[in-house]
């Protein structure tokens, strides 16, 4: 299938999932950049066709920028066993491609919340076993950072706008990561319904560099604090009418 692009303001966004729609309607980039939204959209894929395809793609837009090139990458890089997957391996692989381009940037993005029905997204499989009262496991030592999709567009955007120290690959996430647990229970509260899962022994704390997000959070008044993980949630999935058990 050919790729979603799309044209505004002299700036080119390639993709149509979520963080293509987003961009779409974003402004503050100048005139000649890429934003590059589309590739492997389910990170527990093994395929090498999929891995292929957005590499095609992504050298395909990097000629065609001119280096001038805004690429999402994953904060699953920065630490865990997930590191080491073949998606993993891959998004490392992308990202080197994009730093090849003297003016292109790497944003890392860690679970990004919006309206969506990409069924592999977190909080979308959470919600949808919720709802429907499916059986599930929970990582007890497992945590996960969330960030809206509009906090994406608004800080990646200031960011491109007025990179000041900023390093060409930055994660963009919210200032702390939240144990899979209350990430459920977060999902309990605003759905109105208990969770039927079992808790599992496995996982690790995910520890990211969030300092420039934090900077330019403070610049644009943005709340990223202690409770924000609940608001990302509330947000997206407020209480509707549910099925019966």
């Amino acid at each position: 299938m050919k790729e979603h692009v799309a044209v505004d303001n002299d700036v080119t966004v390639v993709g149509r999932g979520l963080l293509g729609r987003a961009f779409s309607a974003a402004r503050g980039f100048a005139p000649g950049t890429v934003v590059f939204a589309s590739g492997v959209s389910n990170s527990s894929t093994v395929e090498a066709a999929a891995f292929e395809r957005e590499s095609t793609l992504l050298r395909r837009w990097m000629d065609t920028s001119h280096g001038n090139l805004v690429y999402f990458s994953s904060c699953g890089l920065a630490s865990g066993e997930s590191a080491h997957s073949k998606y993993m391996r891959h998004k490392r692989d992308m990202e080197a491609i994009v730093l090849q381009g003297d003016r292109s940037r790497v944003f890392r993005l860690p679970q990004v919340v919006g309206y969506t029905d990409n069924p592999y997204t977190l909080i979308n499989y959470l919600r949808q076993h919720i709802v429907e009262c499916t059986p599930f496991e929970v990582w007890s030592k497992a945590e996960r950072n969330l960030i809206d999709i509009d906090d994406v567009v608004a800080i990646v955007t200031e960011m491109v706008r007025d990179p000041r120290e900023q390093p060409r690959v930055v994660n963009v996430a919210g200032l702390r990561s939240t144990p899979m647990p209350e990430i459920v229970r977060l999902l309990e509260r605003s759905l109105g319904r208990k969770a039927n899962f079992t808790l599992v022994a496995k996982g690790e704390p995910m520890t990211l560099d969030t300092r420039h997000t934090a900077e330019v959070a403070r610049r644009l008044g943005l709340d990223l604090g202690e409770t924000y993980p609940g608001r990302v949630i509330a947000r997206y999935c407020a209480s509707v009418a549910l099925p019966p058990c």
